[in-house]
């Protein structure tokens, strides 16, 4: 397939081929891509080969709507925006969950500039990610349904994705606005499907979230979140777990393998 042939077929999986590449283009695709597309370490954990063509990521995450992380789902998005004529710039961030700690960087986004107004765009943040891009602006709440999310700075000066949680604005993860290449995202994407310390190769993780509510799976736990109330369901059984991630999740996954997972990450989740 061709360059355009990815990006035609990508945009009319989201339905939005006739929408004018404007700001509202932007929210729009990020809305409707992490509503439909999972955010998921299936993959990882599975130790399938995970290699980062665009053609593969085209044919994984849009054709066989088998999902993926971030390095899989942005990458797909910075190519079909740059395709498009967007200013998009290549973001590597730490994932520091509030913590003032070291940590090497394994999460990839996109900033994308229009009409003088910068965006940080990010579909491979599972179910703390935004909904819409997010104004590269200081210190400015920004209300996306019933989560908050701001960029701030920390003391050395890197921006902070923050999420309002209980009161308190919680840093998920810190970007400088360096020049990162490919060739970097190809390290860190080793490192997180295949270091036996990553967090994506140890927890099986799904996902997938619209403006009014967030299904997220984690090894034994299934959560159901909306505005007023998160529902929790530890899960039991193997027909249980197949239900989610065939059901509500929609991923083409035989039964064999829900078992081989079940037995990895729900059934010890149970036992601990």
């Amino acid at each position: 397939m061709t360059d355009m042939q990815i990006v035609n077929d990508y945009l009319a999986d989201l339905a939005l081929t006739e929408h004018p590449l404007d700001a509202d283009f932007l929210a729009q695709l990020q809305s409707r891509h992490v509503a439909k597309h999972t955010f998921n370490s299936v993959s990882a954990v599975l130790k399938h080969p995970l290699p980062l063509d665009i053609e593969h990521l085209f044919n994984k995450l849009i054709q066989k709507q088998f999902g993926g992380y971030c390095f899989e789902h942005n990458k797909l998005i910075f190519h079909v925006l740059k395709n498009l004529g967007f200013e998009v710039k290549l973001l590597l961030a730490k994932v520091v969950y509030n913590r003032d700690v070291e940590v090497p960087r394994t999460h990839r986004a996109t900033l994308v500039t229009y009409q003088g107004t910068q965006y940080l765009l990010d579909v491979g943040f599972g179910p703390q990610g935004a909904i819409f891009p997010v104004k590269l602006v200081l210190d400015v709440p920004q209300q996306q349904g019933h989560m908050t999310y701001r960029i701030s700075q920390n003391k050395a000066q890197e921006y902070c994705f923050d999420v309002l949680k209980n009161g308190e604005y919680f840093t998920l993860y810190t970007f400088d606005l360096n020049h990162y290449s490919e060739a970097d995202c190809e390290l860190s994407h080793f490192y997180s499907h295949k270091h036996p310390n990553a967090a994506f190769v140890n927890n099986l993780v799904v996902s997938k979230k619209t403006l009014d509510e967030t299904h997220s799976l984690r090894n034994g736990e299934y959560h159901h979140s909306t505005a007023s109330h998160t529902d929790i369901t530890e899960i039991d059984n193997i027909e249980q777990l197949h239900q989610l991630l065939t059901g509500v999740f929609s991923l083409n996954i035989d039964e064999a393998i829900s078992a081989y997972l079940f037995s990895k990450f729900a059934k010890p989740a149970q036992q601990s």
